[in-house]
């Protein structure tokens, strides 16, 4: 059974990996993990959600290889471009509690657009964001349309999309750190009731994945609160009205948005993605078909090209969504993990197929 490295380095001392470094883009720092697929094959990059590093996609030391998303892509040819944002991981010197989601999903695209080029990476790049990832995915693909990135979609896992109003926000307030990130990290007793429900949904199967020192350790951090996408909270918390928040996630910027695959879970301690996630990422695929038809200024000339078009968009929420059994971590774990990544080199060819096939239906 495979397993990372486990031997102390000075990467550990300063809280890197051996297989991570710190890359930066417009004065935003990021964690990277970097594996090059098979020439011509598609790289994903990955985005964590709220509270947690990218670690969740390729593991810890000591952890099984074969129980996280990467060593499922390697095996399907694709690489793998792992970036976390900054937080108040001890490697990060500067700190930036009030990193937006333009802000965050600038930085990432420009970071891809770089590691791509410097490293000389072949075929299309598909970012895929996990929870509170899918906030950011307009503003990545804004910046990585600017960079000239070959990107045919995204692919959320129980992502929310940059729509406010999905999280449940306490009137009374979230909890703050000292240096104003969203407590969502350790608290001082250890690992709070929330990070102790997530561990419960990563190790409910037979085998436990990931001890609790082990997420401590490796995984969870304090979070820059408007990564979050929601508004109004905390009393005083600048630039957080509804207002704000819409302007930074973009909301009904519709022709920005990205076609984007769906995979979601199935079990009911995630109910808002399992029962939501289709018919949510399948309203704004409907209406980035649109924007698409209308940018287009002329009927298609293609006969029956209409036709089809009307087809496509009622196929376009089942067509883009797939599930695995689990909750909010399914993609940890053997068979989720090795689910998951069919699922992604599946949802990678219908991106692909359906930006030829616009292609053919638009054509002048």
């Amino acid at each position: 059974m495979s397993t990372m490295g486990t031997t102390p380095t000075q990467h550990d001392l300063d809280g890197l990996l051996p297989s991570e470094f710190l890359v930066e883009a417009s004065g935003v720092p990021a964690i990277a993990y970097v594996r090059a697929g098979s020439p011509g094959s598609p790289t994903i990059v990955g985005l964590p959600g709220g509270g947690h590093l990218a670690r969740v996609f390729y593991g810890h030391p000591g952890s099984r290889a074969e129980d996280f998303l990467d060593y499922w892509l390697e095996k399907s040819g694709f690489g793998l471009i792992a970036l976390s944002y900054p937080s108040d991981h001890r490697v990060f010197r500067r700190r930036l509690p009030d990193l937006t989601v333009t802000d965050w999903g600038n930085a990432a695209a420009a970071i891809t657009a770089e590691i791509i080029k410097t490293r000389g990476l072949r075929g299309p790049t598909v970012p895929i964001g996990w929870s509170m990832a899918g906030r950011a995915f307009r503003a990545f693909n804004v910046a990585a349309r600017s960079a000239d990135l070959d990107m045919p979609g995204f692919i959320a896992l129980a992502a929310f999309p940059p729509m406010p109003g999905m999280v449940r926000v306490d009137p009374k307030g979230e909890p703050f750190t000292v240096e104003g990130f969203w407590r969502t990290g350790c608290d001082d007793a250890g690992l709070s009731a929330r990070n102790e429900s997530f561990l419960r949904d990563i190790n409910w199967g037979e085998t436990e994945l990931i001890d609790a020192a082990a997420y401590a350790e490796y995984y969870i951090v304090n979070t820059p609160i408007r990564l979050r996408g929601e508004p109004n909270q905390r009393a005083g918390l600048e630039r957080n009205s509804l207002l704000d928040t819409i302007a930074d996630l973009g909301t009904f910027a519709y022709p920005d948005y990205p076609f984007t695959g769906v995979i979601a879970p199935t079990r009911i301690s995630d109910a808002r993605h399992a029962l939501t996630d289709q018919a949510t990422w399948g309203f704004l695929n409907s209406q980035k078909l649109f924007s698409e038809y209308s940018a287009a200024n002329s009927m298609p000339a293609l006969d029956g090209a209409w036709s089809q078009l009307r087809e496509l968009a009622l196929q376009l929420p089942t067509r883009l969504c797939r599930y695995v059994e689990g909750a909010h971590f399914f993609f940890v774990g053997r068979d989720g993990a090795a689910q998951t990544a069919l699922h992604i080199e599946d949802l990678c060819k219908q991106l692909e197929d359906l930006q030829v096939t616009m292609a053919r239906l638009l054509a002048p």
